[in-house]
């Protein structure tokens, strides 16, 4: 027979054995509320230059993989506005045009030439070349016109001023005088340039308008060129001009020749008003004031200045005469015309003071010791040269006879 112990386990273990059988049936009834995890959204990743790799998260409780991030496109930049070429006005679009007049302004000529027109000119402008040719065109000459060394009112005195043809010169031609002589002009218009030939050879004319000097030009140059004096404003009207050969030279020049290519003239019309330069003086202007005293004082007799005579100078002069047989402008070898007799004359007592005779090629050289100006006369032909007494070089004078006018006898 058992003892109470072992019923007494086996009574427990049966209890525990019904528990657990009642206590799985209510498991199987009664429904069991499941707390299934949320899935909490991660911070919001900006989108950055360069898109970075995101390792795949898994939810512990359900063992699922949760979504990815997902990068977020870049921001794309918007097209910019493309500005439209406006229209910009060139120098060929005249946008305003103002005419400013200045009372007692003046300006002086560029190289630009003044429209001739209704505009107030401040003086001449400076011509532009080429001018146009007055031998080719009618009177009246409005503007810049050049007149040829040859145009029909050109006059030289002594006639035989040599043509020379030069690529050069203005037209191909100019004038040359060799020694003292002079060329006339009348013309009208307000402005005035010369046009010369410049050389080894050349001395020095003056630039005479009325009777007036208003320029002395040394024409000596290295080279031969042909070029022009300054613009000279002379007034409206008619006026004479007059290129003086003075028979001077540079201490560097050869001789004593002047060459004329042309004149120019520049004449404005009716409607254009030349505005003169203003004249500039130096000199100081006195107020006048009243004296605070007068006091009679006596003093020395005043004596008067006596004229004291030039003194004594030694003048070389040369003469050379010349038959041009065969026309070429020039004294070649046996052209010469001897047995002229050429005299050396004072001019202020008209006496002979020195004489010679041409040799068989030509050639009367005199040295003189004069005290006044001398003429160099050649009575057969009736041919005169002046020598002033400030001329104190070496003068030298050719008289070139033309083909057609060979005399039958010459002594």
């Amino acid at each position: 027979m058992p003892s109470r112990f072992s019923l007494l386990v086996t009574l427990i273990s049966l209890t525990l054995v019904v528990w657990l059988v009642v206590l799985a049936l209510l498991l199987d009834v009664l429904p069991i509320q499941r707390v299934e995890a949320q899935i909490l959204l991660t911070q919001m990743i900006f989108p950055s230059a360069t898109p970075t790799q995101t390792a795949t998260t898994v939810h512990t409780a359900t063992n699922t993989p949760l979504p990815t991030q997902t990068t977020l496109p870049s921001n794309t930049p918007l097209p910019t506005e493309t500005l439209l070429p406006t229209l910009t006005p060139t120098l060929a679009v005249r946008l305003l045009e103002v005419t400013a007049v200045m009372p007692g302004v003046y300006t002086e000529p560029t190289s630009t030439p003044f429209p001739v027109g209704t505009n107030l000119l401040p003086a001449p402008p400076n011509p532009i070349e080429p001018l146009p040719d007055a031998t080719h065109a009618a009177a009246p000459f409005m503007g810049w016109y050049s007149f040829e060394s040859d145009y029909p009112t050109v006059q030289y005195s002594p006639v035989r001023w040599t043509a020379r043809q030069n690529i050069s010169a203005s037209e191909g031609q100019y004038h040359r005088y060799e020694g003292m002589g002079s060329v006339s002009f009348p013309f009208e218009g307000e402005g005035l340039r010369v046009r010369y030939v410049a050389a080894r050879n050349m001395g020095i004319f003056e630039v005479v308008v009325d009777g007036q000097i208003i320029d002395t030009v040394d024409a000596y140059h290295p080279d031969l060129i042909f070029t022009g004096t300054q613009v000279y404003f002379v007034g409206s009207g008619s006026h004479t001009l007059t290129i003086r050969a003075t028979g001077r030279r540079n201490v560097q020049s050869e001789a004593i020749t002047v060459g004329l290519d042309a004149i120019q003239v520049f004449r404005a019309d009716a409607n254009t008003l030349i505005i003169p330069p203003p004249a500039v003086t130096n000199t100081p202007v006195a107020t006048p004031r009243p004296a605070q005293s007068i006091e009679l004082v006596s003093a020395p007799a005043t004596t008067m200045p006596t004229a004291t005579p030039p003194a004594p100078a030694e003048i070389s002069v040369s003469v050379v005469i010349a038959y041009d047989e065969n026309g070429n402008r020039d004294v070649d070898p046996a052209e010469g015309v001897s047995g002229i007799p050429i005299r050396a004359v004072a001019v202020d007592s008209n006496q002979v003071i020195a004489q010679s005779v041409t040799d068989v090629h030509g050639y009367a050289q005199l040295l003189v010791i004069a005290e006044s100006d001398l003429r160099i006369v050649a009575p057969y032909f009736g041919e005169v040269w002046d020598v002033p007494l400030s001329t104190r070089a070496s003068n030298q004078f050719t008289l070139l006879l033309e083909p057609g006018n060979q005399p039958g006898i010459i002594p």
